[in-house]
Formats: C-alpha cells, sequence, structure tokens
C-alpha cells in the first residue's frame, strides 16, 4: 500500500499547509524565504541559506528515493506512477492558479515532480521491455 504513495506528494501536503495557513511567516515574508541559517564561508562571503532552500534538499532526497523505487516493477509500482502524474498536475494548477505558489521554490519542486512521473514511466517501460525479451529468449 506504501508503495503506491509517491514520496512527493508529502512535500506538496507540507507546502501547501504553511503557504495557506500562513502559519509560518508573514504576507511580505513568506516562510519560503525566510533565513534558516547564515553561513560564513572562507571566501569571506556569507551563505544564506532559507526555508525554501531546505524543502527543496527535502523534496530532492523525496525525489531520488522516488527513482529507486521507479526500478520495480507490479501493480503498486503502476499506481505509483499514476498517483505521481496527479501529484505533477495538481502542482501545476497551484503553481498557475493559486496565490504563494507562483514562485522559483515551488517551480522548481513542479519540475522535480514532473521529473518524478517521467522517469518513473520511463524506467518501468526500458525494465519491462528487458523482462519481456529475456523471458521470450531472445537474449542471452
Amino acid at each position: 500500500m506504501y508503495q503506491m504513495v509517491p514520496l512527493l506528494g508529502i512535500s506538496l501536503i507540507v507546502y501547501s499547509v504553511l503557504t495557506l495557513t500562513g502559519a509560518v511567516g508573514t504576507p511580505t515574508e513568506p516562510w519560503y524565504v525566510m533565513p534558516f541559517v547564515e553561513l560564513p564561508m572562507v571566501s569571506g562571503d556569507t551563505w544564506l541559506v532559507s526555508w525554501g532552500d531546505v524543502f527543496l534538499l527535502g523534496s530532492m532526497g523525496l525525489l531520488f528515493v522516488e527513482l529507486l523505487r521507479a526500478t520495480r516493477t507490479g501493480s503498486e509500482s503502476i499506481m505509483n506512477h499514476a498517483f505521481s502524474v496527479v501529484v505533477f498536475v495538481v502542482a501545476l494548477l497551484l503553481f498557475i492558479i493559486v496565490e504563494g505558489f507562483g514562485n522559483s521554490v515551488f517551480f522548481l519542486f513542479m519540475s522535480m515532480t514532473f521529473l518524478d512521473f517521467m522517469a518513473g514511466f520511463i524506467v518501468t517501460t526500458v525494465t519491462a521491455r528487458r523482462d519481456l525479451s529475456v523471458a521470450d529468449g531472445t537474449l542471452g
């Protein structure tokens, strides 16, 4: 059951709750631009890490796990890819329509959801084709 749930859906829910409730941040400074940490660099620069950067880093970790899960075959994997399409479409609609979602942080996240479902379908198709070829005896 848990194999069918796309992990980037969790990130979408987190972003939506933080943005739509306004529980963190202000209208002039949304949560994703608020500073998380400032790190002094050897060069003398100060690296400002925002909460949006932390969100994207966590989402990239989830995308990595999703890409690893894409190598599995079975009905759970197909349903996961179908739900990944739903996550992408919802993210796309939020980006286009809803205030608070039209920014670079959410655009990059939405791009990750696109990569998730495209990579999942491609990996599953290639894996299934290879499995069929091996089962037919055409490959050694």
